[in-house]
């Protein structure tokens, strides 16, 4: 049986903040990420290197202080996706990334969320 995907998503910060996302959204809930390393003898081994939870997010700008977002105190985050019925919650999260301002379309893009905890509930 297929899946779902697309739709309606909305991300909201614990401040009651909300952004209206634009383009794609782009989660990495894996804690770890792993890389291949080849010794002199052929073996290949594998190295874990700790990351944190993070979504990479474009929005609409809306007048966004960007100076005290991204200077604000660690918030949570909620990411609901109307059609799926899926709900990502970061706890512990901040901004991270320099925000570009596209003045022709009004899109910001080059920030990510980053959290210390990640959990996903299906609806």
């Amino acid at each position: 049986m297929g899946q779902n995907f697309g739709g309606r998503i909305s991300l909201r910060l614990s401040t009651g903040e909300m952004f209206p996302l634009r383009g794609t959204l782009n989660l990495n809930t894996a804690g770890q990420s792993n890389e291949a390393v080849t010794n002199q003898d052929g073996s290949v081994d594998r190295v874990g290197t700790v990351q944190p939870r993070s979504a990479e997010i474009s929005f609409a700008d809306k007048g966004i202080d960007y100076d005290a977002l991204m200077k604000a105190d660690r918030f949570n985050v909620t990411v609901i996706e109307d059609f799926t019925g899926v709900t990502h919650y970061f706890t512990d999260a901040f901004v991270v990334g320099n925000p570009q301002q596209n003045r022709v379309n009004g899109e910001v893009t080059g920030l990510s969320i980053s959290a210390e905890k990640y959990n996903r509930s299906n609806a």
